[in-house]
């Protein structure tokens, strides 16, 4: 008997005559835990702090599928040296001073006149 009662026990509750409000109150569980969980928390355990290195690289190879594009003629020589903040702004050093495969307006030009 002892046995019997203890599995009924275990037993899930049974249905409730209110299905609404049981997927309401599910519902908002789920968005309160969802809510607390993508707010922050200060340990290392949250969703930013487990986001945060994964974005990084991703937007370092975005980045780096960028053309090298420059506004200068080819011929010309350019009248002012690439800036130096850019570079640092984006942790890059080797974006600016790396010229090979530059693309240059006058062979766009040449490109879209064929």
């Amino acid at each position: 008997m002892n046995e019997t009662e203890s599995q009924i026990q275990k037993l899930p509750a049974a249905p409730s005559d209110d299905a609404q409000g049981e997927i309401i109150l599910l519902v908002s569980d789920f968005a309160r835990e969802l809510a607390s969980y993508v707010e922050g928390t200060p340990d290392d355990n949250g969703i930013h702090q487990a986001i945060r290195p994964l974005n990084k690289t991703f937007a370092s190879k975005i980045r780096s599928t960028a053309p090298k594009f420059s506004p200068f003629e080819r011929q010309r020589s350019k009248p002012h040296p690439p800036p130096d903040f850019l570079p640092l702004e984006e942790g890059e050093t080797d974006r600016v001073t790396n010229r090979n495969g530059t693309i240059y307006v006058d062979e766009v030009m040449d490109m879209a006149e064929k």
